[in-house]
């Protein structure tokens, strides 16, 4: 969500007239967008700042936008003394005009709660691909997590505008898209219809020349059999879904407000499979929460190696101000969350191998987006599954689906050779 905001704050910058630079040493302006769903996140947001505050003799502006603003407001100061804009992402659109009236000396902050515009504009970087934002914040309030307090109650954004945006990005030359929420499965429920997430991908699935559909993130609760059904009937979209399981005790799920249990999340992966047996199933583990014991951590590896998800992304828990969870005693030790997250990144890593190395000598149908920046010999797509592919071809076949046939793998990439015609 932060990448997608700062691409569209990117080009309203530019049209007002600012221009992008790699190198901060000639930046008039730093924005920085902080998450604030761990620490570490913010954390990492904090001490960039700090190493480029020294810009700050020769009148560089200084803005930390997103989460991390909204979460923490005028206390960021705290931290960083030299901030000047201080901006929550429901303001983001309002920073070009903040910074062309800016004047030295003066503290801006823009933050809180309010129903907000979505930033409509098409990033004009030469990609094929582009992220289109449905919903803002969460009405969920799982305990652990700041989401709703840093970006608010759920905003579905209007059918009209976001069909109208992707005709306006395909006719620009985009050729696939990714619809982007918190919770992408909570689309619509903030209306007085009832038109759902599902009612919009089909409205999307008319739009010619669209190539590819995806979507980020899915709650298991939501997830629907119509949703997965229409996904099993639609080529366009893709064969991935990324859904959350967090723990794999009911007890933690519980303590989490995570709203459903390990069977429930099963039936949900069971009907995806069975739907579409090739789909790629991705998803979020967190160790060591309040109250995880060993037992508790033991049924988690076990539905993972149940489950066999081609990749997950695992979080040691760390206390987020404002949750019900920050009420909860710290308890599990960091060297015992570091423990069971090498436990689970180890399995993981070979169960991920394992899946990857069944695809060779299979052909796949590649989206390619473009050449590699080290190797202009190699172009690099995503099959159906969302997986990244790479092969080496000389001809201009970005934007194209090419027929690869995978040769081999390394960690989160298959590599492959092209076979047969172009589609």
């Amino acid at each position: 969500m932060n990448f997608s905001e700062s691409e569209r704050l990117c080009e309203l910058l530019e049209t007002s007239g600012w221009r992008e630079t790699k190198n901060p040493d000639q930046a008039g302006l730093i924005i920085a967008f902080g998450c604030s769903v761990r620490q570490k996140a913010e954390n990492r947001v904090i001490s960039f700042l700090k190493s480029h505050k020294y810009l700050k003799e020769k009148g560089t502006i200084f803005c930390l936008a997103g989460c991390t603003a909204n979460l923490h407001k005028e206390k960021i100061f705290n931290y960083l003394p030299f901030l000047d804009i201080v901006c929550g992402p429901n303001h983001i659109a309002e920073i070009p005009e903040i910074v062309d009236n800016y004047s030295p000396g003066r503290i801006i902050i823009k933050t809180g709660e309010k129903d907000s515009p979505f930033i409509e504009c098409i990033p004009s970087k030469k990609n094929i691909t582009i992220m289109i934002p449905i919903t803002k914040g969460c009405n969920n309030f799982c305990s652990y997590c700041v989401v709703p307090m840093a970006r608010g109650k759920l905003q579905s954004r209007k059918p009209h505008s976001i069909i109208e945006e992707i005709k306006n990005a395909v006719e620009q030359g985009i050729k696939a898209i990714t619809l982007l929420g918190q919770n992408v499965n909570e689309y619509g429920k903030d209306f007085t219809t009832d038109y759902d997430f599902s009612d919009l991908v089909c409205e999307i699935l008319k739009i010619e020349n669209l190539m590819r559909i995806g979507f980020v993130t899915s709650h298991p609760e939501d997830t629907s059999e119509k949703l997965l059904s229409i996904m099993a009937q639609n080529k366009k979209i893709m064969k991935h879904l990324h859904i959350p399981l967090q723990s794999g005790s009911d007890k933690i799920l519980r303590d989490m407000n995570r709203k459903y249990t390990v069977e429930e999340f099963l039936q949900v992966v069971e009907t995806a499979r069975r739907l579409m047996p090739e789909i790629s199933i991705t998803s979020d583990i967190m160790v060591g929460f309040p109250g995880e014991t060993k037992q508790d951590f033991e049924k988690t590896l076990s539905i993972i190696k149940e489950v066999r998800f081609n990749e997950l992304f695992i979080f040691k828990y760390s206390p987020r101000p404002m949750t019900k969870a920050f009420e909860l005693p710290d308890d599990v030790s960091r060297e015992e969350k570091e423990h069971r997250h090498r436990i689970i990144l180890e399995t993981q890593k070979e169960i991920s191998r394992e899946i990857l190395s069944s695809f060779i000598g299979k052909a796949c149908e590649v989206l390619v987006e473009r050449r590699s920046i080290k190797n202009p010999l190699l172009l690099i797509g995503k099959n159906i599954q969302g997986i990244p592919v790479t092969f080496k071809n000389n001809q201009n076949l970005i934007g194209k689906i090419v027929n690869v046939e995978i040769t081999g793998y390394e960690e989160g990439i298959l590599f492959g050779k092209v076979n047969g015609e172009y589609l």
